[in-house]
C-alpha cells in the first residue's frame, strides 16, 4: 500500500470516510483507516468508496482494469479519467443490477431505440434498460450507432439482444431492425405484446407496473402513453404497445419494412410517427392511451397545446411513468416549468432524479430563483381593474421581483386603493407606488418606471391583464437557458376569445406588423440603458416603436407558451387603444424608420370578362416605395372571368391573390370578406370593369395621407368613360372642388351627395375601414355611405388629378339600371347614409332623399 496512492483518493473527491464506515462496520470494528481499508481490500471484495463510484461496476465494464489486478479507483484516478472512461454511481449499480420481475401472465419483446453522439450509455438508459427487464421478457437494443465492447458491456446485463451500427434512419429504422431480428430469432414465436421505446424519455418513475396494470384492463389493441391531434390524431413517441394480433399482421411487417432514411426528424415524424396510428386504426385495430378524455383537465389542455410532451408535471401527477428528455432541457419543452417537474419527479423517483441531473445538466436552472424583475404597471382611472392585475404579479410563483405602479393623475381614487389593500407590500419595498402630479400619457408614466427600476430585467403588464402564475419563472428560465441574449417574449392569449397569438421571431414579419405584446416582452435594464425608453410623442404602437429599437441589435428568444392574458374592450374609451388612432401611430412608425408603407388593392369582379386584365395589369404597374398585396376576388362569374382571374392569380403569384368565392355573394359580402383579409396599412379599391391610369396613383396618395393626418382617406379626380362609345368626360361635381380636404358639407352641397362617384379613385386608412359598422354592408356597399363613415374620423382628402377611368356600360350595376331601380338605389344608399353620417347632417340628408328621390319616384309610378 503506497502513501501516494492514500493521497491520491483523499484528494478524488470519489472517497467519502463516513459513508464507508457507515456501510461497511466492519470497517469501524477493526478501527482501521477507511481508505487504506478500501486500498488493502475493500475493493477486492466488491466494496464501493462513495455512493458516486461503483468498484463492481468498474471492473466489469474494463476487463484489463480487472485482469491487472489494480484497484479501480486508483485506475480511474490515474489512467481512466484521462483516457475518457466513465464511471457509475453506486447507488445506480445496485438499482439496475438488482432485477423484480412484473407478472400479469403476459409474456412481451421489447425494442429499444438509442441514439448516442458521445458513444456513451448514460445512467438515465441504464435506469430504464434495468426496469424495461420487469416488464420484458426479451430486450432488443438497436443503436444508430457503434459502440465500444466495453460501453456494450454494461448493456449486456440486460439483454444479450444486440444490434449496433450507424443507419441513419433514426428510431423508426431501429425499430425495423428490431422487428426483423425478432422474427429471425423466433421472439414472436410465444409473445403477447411488442413495445417499442427509445431513448428519448426519462423513466420510468416508479416503474411501469403502474401504467401496464391500467392499461391491461382497456380494450383496444395498441396504445401509447398520450395522443396528439395535431396534423391527424395519433400515438406520440414515448412508447408503443402492440398486441399479438396486430405485430402478426403481414401489414405491420410492411409498414416498418417500408422505413426509409430521411432529411431529419420532422421529416421523420410527418412519415411514420404520425400516420401510423390512423394505419393500424384503418385495418380495423382499436388503439387507446394512458393519458386520454378521461384524465382530469385534459380536454381543456388540449386546447391549450395538443401536444401533451410539453406537460410533464400534468403526466407525472397523474401516473404517467414517462416524461421527455427535451422537457428538461428546452424552456419552450415545459409549459410546466423545469424545476417544479424536477422536483415532482425527486419526490417520485430519486433515481431517476439523479440520472436527469446526470445527463440532462439542468443544474444551470437552479440559478432561476436568483433572477430578479422590475414589473412596471402604469395606470390611469383604472381602480376597478388595477387590483386584479396586481394580486397576478403577486401571485408568482417567482418571488424575486419588484413591482412599480405608476398613477399617471387618476382621479378616480386609484392609488387611495392601492395604499389601503397592499399596504404591507408597500411597507416591504415589494410594491413602489409612484403618483405623478397630472396626466402625462402611457409612454412618459413608464419611463418613469425605468428610471426607478433596480432590478436587471425589466417586465410590464397593463392595468387590465393579468399574469400567468408561471410568466416570471418562465422567462426567468429562459433567461437562464439562454445567458447571452437581452430581449425575450411569449405567447399571449387575447379575453375573452381565448385565441392564443405568437410567432417565432422574423425581423421582416416584426416591421410588418407588430405581433409581440409588451406585456409579454421582457428585456434587461441594459437594453433600456443603451438605446433610451418609450418615444413620448407617440401616441399608440409605442410597444412596436420599443420592441423595433430593442432587438434590432439583440433579437428576442420566443418562448412559445402563452404567459398572459390580454382583455379586449372595445367599448372602454379610456384605453389609448380605443380612443387613438391606429392607422395614425402606424404611419408614424412607418416615417420614423423609414419603412415601406403596405397596400392592400381590392379588386372584386363579377362578369367582367372584357375589362377584368386590363384592371389587373393597372395595379400590377403600380409604382412606388410601398409593399403591394393584391386581393382578386371574384363572385362566381359565369362569363369565364373565374378562369381569366386563375390565371393571372399563377402569371403574377407573390403579387396576386386569388381569394375568389366558391359560390355568388353579392358585393357587400365580397367587399367585406376583402376588407377583413387585407394586411395593409392602406386599403385601395379598384373594380373589375375600372382602371388606374396614373402609375404613381398609390404612391401619391399615400403620400398624401402621410403628410395630412387629420384625413381619413384621400380620392382623385375620375374620367368617366361611356361604352362603347369610348366617349371620355370629367364629372362637373368633381370640377368644382377647389380645396383640397373635404368634409359631410361638402358632399351636401351636391344634390348626389357622392363626389367620389367611383371606389377605384380612393385609397383608405386600412384601420378605419376595417373597423367599418355592419350597417355598411347591409345593402349595397357604396362610396357615399363610407365617405360619410370616413368623414367622422377625418377630413376627405382631394387629389384634383385623373388617376383612373370609370366606365359607364350596359352590364354595370348603376349604368345597366332603368330609371325607376335608379331612383330606389338612392333612396336605400342615402337611408344607409342617415344612419352612418355624423347627426348633425341628418335634416338635410332627409331633404335630399325626400326632394330629390321619393319624389321623382312617386311621379314616376304615377305615370306609369
Amino acid at each position: 500500500m503506497k502513501s501516494e496512492d492514500i493521497e491520491l483518493i483523499k484528494d478524488s473527491g470519489l472517497f467519502d470516510e463516513n459513508w464507508y464506515k457507515e456501510q461497511y462496520s466492519d470497517v469501524q470494528i477493526t478501527g482501521m483507516d477507511p481508505i487504506e481499508h478500501y486500498l488493502w481490500i475493500g475493493a477486492r471484495i466488491g466494496r464501493d468508496p462513495s455512493p458516486l463510484f461503483s468498484s463492481q461496476d468498474y471492473t466489469s465494464v474494463y476487463a484489463d482494469v480487472a485482469a491487472a489486478g489494480m484497484n479501480p479507483l486508483i485506475h480511474y484516478i490515474r489512467f481512466g479519467k484521462a483516457e475518457g472512461r466513465k464511471f457509475l454511481p453506486s447507488w445506480l449499480t445496485r438499482r439496475i443490477y438488482r432485477k423484480s420481475r412484473y407478472s400479469d401472465g403476459r409474456k412481451r419483446v421489447a425494442i429499444f431505440a438509442v441514439y448516442s453522439d458521445s458513444g456513451f450509455i448514460t445512467d438515465n438508459i441504464l435506469i430504464y434498460l434495468s426496469r424495461l427487464t420487469e416488464i420484458a421478457d426479451h430486450i432488443i437494443f438497436v443503436a444508430d450507432n457503434n459502440f465500444s465492447d466495453a460501453v456494450l458491456t454494461r448493456v449486456r446485463h440486460f439483454t444479450r439482444h444486440l444490434i449496433v451500427g450507424r443507419h441513419g434512419e433514426y428510431d423508426f429504422g431501429s425499430y425495423k431492425r428490431g422487428i426483423n431480428y425478432a422474427k429471425e430469432q423466433g421472439l414472436f414465436y410465444d409473445a403477447d405484446e411488442l413495445i417499442l421505446c427509445n431513448d428519448s424519455c426519462y423513466g420510468p418513475i416508479g416503474g411501469f407496473r403502474r401504467i401496464f396494470n391500467s392499461m391491461n384492463t382497456r380494450k383496444c389493441e395498441f396504445w401509447g402513453v398520450t395522443a396528439n391531434i395535431q396534423f391527424q390524431p395519433h400515438i406520440q413517441s414515448y412508447f408503443v404497445v402492440f398486441k399479438r394480433p396486430v405485430f402478426l399482421d403481414p401489414e405491420f411487417q410492411l409498414f416498418f419494412n417500408g422505413v426509409e432514411t430521411k432529411k431529419n426528424v420532422s421529416e421523420v415524424v410527418m412519415s411514420y410517427e404520425v400516420p401510423m396510428t390512423r394505419h393500424f386504426e384503418s385495418l380495423g385495430f382499436e388503439w387507446d392511451t394512458f393519458i386520454n378524455n378521461d384524465t382530469p383537465e385534459y380536454s381543456s389542455l388540449q386546447k391549450i397545446n395538443p401536444n401533451f410532451t410539453v406537460r410533464p408535471l400534468y403526466l407525472l401527477e397523474h401516473g404517467c411513468p414517462i416524461v421527455k428528455v427535451k422537457a428538461f432541457k428546452k424552456t419552450n419543452c415545459n409549459h410546466d416549468g423545469i424545476i417544479p417537474s424536477l422536483n415532482r419527479v425527486r419526490a417520485q423517483d430519486e433515481g431517476v432524479y439523479a440520472a436527469i441531473m446526470e445527463h440532462a445538466g439542468p443544474e444551470a436552472f437552479f440559478a432561476i430563483p436568483k433572477v430578479e424583475f422590475s414589473i412596471i404597471v402604469p395606470f390611469y382611472n383604472r381602480a376597478p381593474k388595477l387590483q386584479s392585475a396586481v394580486q397576478s404579479v403577486l401571485q408568482q410563483d417567482h418571488r424575486n421581483f419588484e413591482l412599480i405602479l405608476i398613477d399617471d393623475g387618476s382621479t378616480d381614487g386609484a392609488s387611495d386603493m392601492i395604499r389601503s389593500r397592499f399596504f404591507s407590500e408597500i411597507q416591504s419595498g415589494k410594491i413602489v407606488l409612484i403618483r405623478q402630479p397630472q396626466r402625462s400619457g402611457v409612454s412618459a408614466a413608464r419611463n418613469v418606471g425605468l428610471k426607478v427600476a433596480k432590478k436587471p430585467w425589466i417586465a410590464y403588464l397593463d392595468s387590465d391583464n393579468q399574469l400567468k402564475t408561471n410568466f416570471l419563472s418562465t422567462f426567468a428560465s429562459s433567461i437562464v437557458e439562454n445567458p447571452s441574449h437581452k430581449t425575450f417574449y411569449s405567447y399571449f392569449k387575447r379575453q375573452p376569445s381565448g385565441k392564443i397569438h405568437g410567432q417565432h421571431y422574423n425581423r421582416a414579419n416584426l416591421l410588418a406588423a407588430n405581433y409581440i405584446d409588451l406585456g409579454a416582452f421582457v428585456h434587461a435594464k441594459e437594453v433600456y440603458q443603451k438605446n433610451l425608453g418609450f418615444d413620448e410623442n407617440l401616441r399608440r404602437l409605442v410597444d412596436w416603436d420599443l420592441i423595433i429599437r430593442y432587438t434590432e441589435k439583440n433579437p428576442p428568444v420566443c418562448i412559445t407558451i402563452p404567459l398572459i392574458e390580454y382583455w379586449d374592450n372595445d367599448k372602454d374609451t379610456s384605453r389609448i387603444s380605443v380612443s387613438e388612432s391606429l392607422d395614425d401611430a402606424r404611419i408614424a412608425i412607418r416615417l420614423k424608420y423609414r419603412m415601406p408603407f403596405r397596400v392592400t388593392t381590392i379588386i372584386p369582379t363579377y362578369n367582367h370578362r372584357d375589362f377584368i386584365e386590363h384592371a389587373v395589369l393597372s395595379a400590377i404597374e403600380q409604382k412606388g416605395h410601398f409593399k403591394h398585396e393584391i386581393l382578386l376576388c371574384d363572385d362566381f362569374s359565369t362569363d369565364g372571368t373565374r378562369e381569366i382571374v386563375s390565371g393571372l392569380a399563377l402569371k403574377y403569384r407573390g403579387l396576386v391573390r386569388n381569394v375568389r368565392n366558391s359560390e355568388n355573394l353579392g358585393i357587400s359580402k365580397t367587399f367585406k370578406r376583402c376588407i377583413d383579409l387585407a394586411s395593409g396599412d392602406f386599403i385601395a379599391i379598384l373594380e373589375g370593369d375600372d382602371v388606374w391610369t396614373d402609375k404613381q396613383k398609390l404612391e401619391r396618395q399615400i403620400n398624401f395621407l402621410a403628410e395630412n393626418n387629420d384625413c381619413s382617406m384621400v380620392f382623385s379626380k375620375i374620367r368617366v368613360r361611356s361604352l362603347p362609345s369610348g366617349k371620355e368626360r370629367f364629372l362637373q361635381r368633381q370640377d368644382v372642388i377647389k380645396k383640397q380636404k373635404v368634409d359631410g358639407d361638402d358632399f351636401l352641397a351636391h344634390p348626389s351627395m357622392n363626389l367620389i362617384a367611383n371606389f377605384s379613385s380612393c385609397l383608405f386608412k386600412a384601420g378605419l375601414l376595417k373597423s367599418s359598422p355592419e350597417r355598411l354592408f347591409q345593402g349595397r356597399f357604396n362610396e357615399i355611405a363610407v365617405a360619410f363613415y370616413m368623414e367622422r374620423h377625418g377630413k376627405i382628402g382631394f387629389i384634383n388629378e385623373p388617376m383612373s377611368i370609370y366606365h359607364q356600360h350596359v352590364k354595370g350595376v348603376w349604368s345597366g339600371s332603368n330609371q325607376e331601380q335608379q331612383l330606389r338605389s338612392g333612396i336605400e344608399t342615402r337611408e344607409m347614409v342617415l344612419d352612418i353620417a355624423h347627426p348633425k347632417y341628418r335634416e338635410r340628408i332627409l331633404e335630399i332623399i325626400e326632394k330629390r328621390y321619393r319624389e321623382p319616384l312617386s311621379e314616376f309610378l304615377g305615370h306609369i
